[in-house]
């Protein structure tokens, strides 16, 4: 084999490992920031308490298959490691991805329009919605599961409220937030506005220990 043949396989060998590499890593739900960066928890629905000393900010879609793993493998479990003791407030902003025009979206704001009606709301959809996902074909579905679950829901409030896209600049707001901190993937997630590149159970519970000892 010539030398100029070696050098062109070599340099195509390089090129097929940057396209694979761009593949797969959004797919890891990570973003561009590898240091602390400035989250804007005002006004997210969120789970714990306000003044944890600890905060976590998930970036989702309701229709993400991986954000539904990591609400059942991730949230769930630290909801009662963490959460229950007072140490870590979770909390959520929409990045509407598998249909940032149509049901990703609608669903963003049903959540939003859950979570100004008070309460644990939020908290109480958010699993049941990832754990149904596959169903949530429209807005009604939505809004039955929301009534279903949220005990005190004003449904008619709720459907005005998605109806008249009282929370859409919410939903926006979430979206330049996360295309701002360098989101590129769901879930996404921050512990104390430092990105945990790969967000599994070890990783994150890591993350969070971290930030409790300082």
């Amino acid at each position: 084999m010539n030398q100029s043949r070696t050098m062109t396989i070599a340099t195509a060998v390089v090129v097929v490992l940057v396209l694979a590499a761009a593949v797969l890593i959004p797919r890891l739900g990570g973003g561009q920031a590898a240091q602390a960066v400035e989250v804007d928890y005002t006004g997210q629905p969120f789970i714990g308490e306000a003044d944890a000393p600890v905060k976590m900010m998930v970036f989702f879609d309701f229709l993400c298959p991986h954000c539904a793993e990591f609400s059942e493998s991730v949230t769930s479990v630290l909801k009662r490691e963490y959460v229950a003791d007072g140490e870590l407030a979770i909390y959520f902003a929409n990045f509407p991805v598998i249909a940032p025009q149509g049901m990703s979206r609608t669903l963003a704001m049903v959540g939003e329009c859950v979570n100004r009606q008070g309460g644990d709301g939020f908290g109480l959809i958010e699993p049941v919605f990832l754990r149904v996902q596959r169903d949530l074909d429209s807005p009604e579905r939505a809004y039955d599961l929301a009534q279903e679950f949220v005990p005190g829901l004003d449904r008619a409030r709720l459907q005005s409220c998605v109806e008249g896209q009282e929370t859409a600049d919410l939903v926006d707001a979430d979206i330049a937030m996360a295309q701002a901190l360098g989101v590129r993937g769901t879930p996404t997630v921050f512990v104390n506005g430092e990105l945990v590149a790969n967000p599994t159970l070890a990783a994150v519970r890591s993350a969070i220990d971290d930030a409790l000892a300082q």
